[in-house]
């Protein structure tokens, strides 16, 4: 059986989730390239192309950047996440996730 959730909800949580990665990241000393302070000759645009994503230090992490400017294959990440999380509340306590009306539907 397959389980879908609403699209638009594992968009949300997959956001909350980088974001909260990201503060974890920052006070681990990690920062994106773009903030590399050996980094100084290249100029970014909005949203960065993944040629500007580069590695200048072993500190700079080329998934640090807002939810929105990140390339769909890196917001997979978050969105895998989000799934199992939520796949395996339901397995684990399904009343909870019945009760937050999450929108499910089986396959």
């Amino acid at each position: 059986m397959s389980i879908q959730f609403n699209q638009d909800l594992i968009e949300k949580l997959s956001s909350k989730v980088h974001d909260a990665w990201w503060e974890e990241k920052k006070k681990q000393g990690f920062h994106s390239p773009a903030d590399c302070k050996k980094n100084v000759l290249i100029q970014f645009v909005d949203p960065p192309p993944a040629a500007f994503r580069t590695k200048h230090c072993d500190k700079c992490h080329t998934d640090m950047y807002p939810y929105d400017e990140l390339p769909e294959n890196v917001k997979d990440y978050d969105r895998v996440t989000v799934k199992t999380v939520l796949g395996a509340l339901l397995e684990v306590k399904p009343e909870l996730v019945k009760s937050l009306n999450l929108e499910i539907e089986y396959e």
